[in-house]
């Protein structure tokens, strides 16, 4: 499993944030020009000064009033759960919340119901246990410092606050309910269909009627798609995502073998 650099702090941000993008159907596609903007720059003030502009003068060169509203929505949100961060936080925050905005447009609302857990955790439930060891009777009680672990047992949970293994425990879950991969990102797929002009690819956890993975014939050598075989594994690099409908179409191209370990 992948480090994130999150906390618990900063991904109950990111759910909170995805959230409130998925309420104003923020497409994710501009959301994604905005992180990019935000990494390019990183400075917090030039980061809400570019979303400002377009909110504001947007229609120069923007013709849709529906990309603009999107950039007004995402100066709000960011105004919300992005203030007084670093440019590294921000990064981090506006990246899961794109990730987790894409997951909400693809799977329905009743599917999803155990994301919860990512910005439901309560740190303040699991400092319970932690008093006995505080208590200063302990040092001259040596028999009952035993029964304090098993506090934690019927719990069915991480250790307590104080352990720093929690927030990592905590944060790890979010990882596959928001693992559509991203522009840059290679994975490798099952074929599931081959034809002249297009190769379909599983994206893994996902349904593919909810997201699907396309390796276009243009992208491959001398058009041969021929070199793929339904049910065989192809590696590839996700070159854009794109939404249709409730469905998600990540845009594929061929990505180089994995070298062999000398």
């Amino acid at each position: 499993m992948r480090n994130t650099g999150m906390t618990n702090d900063l991904m109950e941000r990111a759910s909170a944030m995805a959230l409130d993008l998925c309420a104003a159907r923020v497409d994710p596609n501009e959301a994604q020009k905005a992180l990019a903007y935000l990494r390019a720059q990183k400075d917090s003030k030039a980061y809400f000064a570019y979303l400002q502009a377009i909110g504001n003068n947007g229609r120069a060169v923007i013709r849709s009033n529906q990309t603009i509203k999107y950039y007004s929505h995402l100066l709000e949100a960011s105004q919300q759960h992005l203030c007084n961060l670093s440019p590294p936080n921000m990064v981090l925050i506006l990246a899961w919340a794109i990730r987790l905005l894409r997951y909400y447009n693809a799977v329905p609302e009743e599917e999803r119901q155990p994301l919860d857990v990512v910005h439901v955790p309560t740190p303040s439930s699991d400092p319970l246990p932690s008093p006995a060891p505080s208590r200063p009777p302990s040092a001259t009680q040596s028999a009952p410092a035993r029964p304090s672990p098993s506090l934690a047992q019927p719990a069915a949970r991480p250790p307590s606050a104080p352990s720093p293994a929690p927030p990592a425990a905590q944060t790890a879950p979010p990882a596959p309910p928001a693992s559509i991969p991203l522009p840059g990102e290679v994975f490798s797929g099952e074929v599931l269909e081959v034809d002249e002009d297009a190769v379909a690819v599983k994206v893994k956890n996902f349904n593919p009627k909810r997201v699907i993975g396309v390796i276009r014939a243009e992208t491959i050598p001398d058009r041969n798609t021929a070199r793929y075989s339904a049910g065989n594994t192809a590696r590839v690099e996700v070159v854009a995502v794109q939404q249709k409908g409730n469905r998600t179409i990540l845009e594929l191209k061929p990505a180089p073998k994995k070298k062999a370990r000398s």
